[in-house]
């Protein structure tokens, strides 16, 4: 018996020799994607992986860092394609996701409770009705919604689905506080059907200065034109109204502002100095229910401006004297603008399908056809 436990002790202390304790500082797991040159670890990487990996949070953009977020939040931030991730481990909630569908309409000027709201006496069957918002759900972004992750995920609803124009898509898309989801009829019957937007990147891009998407339109003429329109900047604008006018010595460019507000002139006249077409820009501050027109009586065969046009005219001795009287009635139309890191800025005009190719850094300005 006595042998026996000898035997015991010695195969014990046998075995506890070759165990091999663990670091008590183990490196986190991490996993890197070389499409990016970024990498996602620890509890980024679990929960990234745990809920819905690349098709719910796309590629990471930015390594993991210490920020600031719009709620008054600091901590460790990682920007992804279509997600911020926000590790509120110090308060005890673990990761989470920023509020980026807000944010986004944030900063284009848009705040999400002036949208329109839904009759809650007046829901559609089928669908989800939101008192914290207002809102409801229905549809494809419903079905959505409830399978891949929910509140949790998205947030509640902060406006109705509506047609939206992006820079290289045009379609219906749905905002959350978290998301953008969008509505891609030509993937029907594929899991791509709804896509999340990449406000991620978009945001991102904003705040870091990379260079965003050129709009498809102007692609081609931003290339030709060389450094200072070859990185373009977030959130250009696509199919809002534009109008042009034609004057004695020169045209006036008005383009709307974001979420229809008053937008900007463009004086563009001949700089007999500098032998090039030069430009200015001032805000518009006409707006509806404000006088039309001066009643001045312009010469035989001339225009007097009205409206934005002629406020800035009437108001502004330069304008006027630079100019001289208009000889044509101001055109309407639709199109793109887009503003670029090195200076540049392009306003595409859809009607006449020219783009003016404007460069701030000296004020000069071309208007050429568009490249295709």
């Amino acid at each position: 018996m006595k042998r026996m436990m000898v035997a015991l002790s010695l195969m014990v202390l046998l075995l506890s020799s070759l165990a091999v304790a663990a670091p008590a500082d183990a490196a986190p797991r991490t996993r890197c994607f070389s499409e990016t040159g970024k990498c996602v670890s620890g509890t980024m990487l679990d929960y990234w992986e745990r809920n819905g990996g690349l098709a719910v949070f796309g590629l990471p953009i930015s390594d993991a860092r210490a920020e600031s977020n719009n709620d008054g939040w600091s901590g460790p931030t990682q920007w992804f394609e279509r997600d911020r991730l926000e590790d509120h481990a110090a308060q005890g909630q673990g990761v989470l996701a920023g509020r980026l569908g807000v944010q986004y309409l944030d900063v284009r000027g848009q705040q999400w409770q002036d949208f329109p709201r839904v009759d809650s006496n007046s829901r559609q069957p089928g669908c989800r009705y939101f008192a914290e918002t207002g809102q409801s759900l229905c549809g494809k972004f419903l079905e959505y919604w409830s399978k891949n992750g929910g509140l949790e995920r998205f947030g509640f609803p902060v406006s109705q689905p509506m047609n939206e124009e992006l820079a290289q898509w045009g379609g219906t898309v749905q905002y959350f506080e978290r998301r953008r989801m969008e509505l891609h009829p030509e993937n029907a019957g594929t899991p791509y059907e709804v896509l999340l937007g990449l406000l991620g990147r978009d945001l991102n891009g904003l705040y870091s200065g990379a260079c965003a998407d050129t709009i498809s339109t102007l692609q081609k003429t931003a290339q030709a034109f060389g450094e200072t329109f070859s990185c373009g900047a977030p959130f250009p604008l696509v199919n809002v109204p534009i109008a042009t006018q034609q004057f004695e010595r020169g045209q006036l460019v008005w383009t709307s502002g974001p979420n229809g507000g008053p937008g900007a002139i463009f004086i563009i006249f001949f700089d007999n100095k500098r032998n090039r077409l030069t430009f200015q820009s001032f805000a518009g501050t006409w707006k509806e229910g404000d006088a039309n027109s001066g009643g001045e009586t312009p010469p035989a065969g001339l225009v007097e401006p009205i409206r934005g046009f002629g406020k800035l005219w009437r108001e502004n001795a330069f304008v006027r004297n630079t100019l001289g009287w208009a000889t044509a009635r101001e055109v309407g139309s639709t199109g793109h603008y887009q503003y670029f890191r090195g200076g540049g800025m392009m306003i595409y005009r859809g009607g006449v399908d020219r783009i003016y190719a404007f460069n701030t850094n000296d004020s000069t300005v071309e208007d050429v056809a568009r490249l295709k």
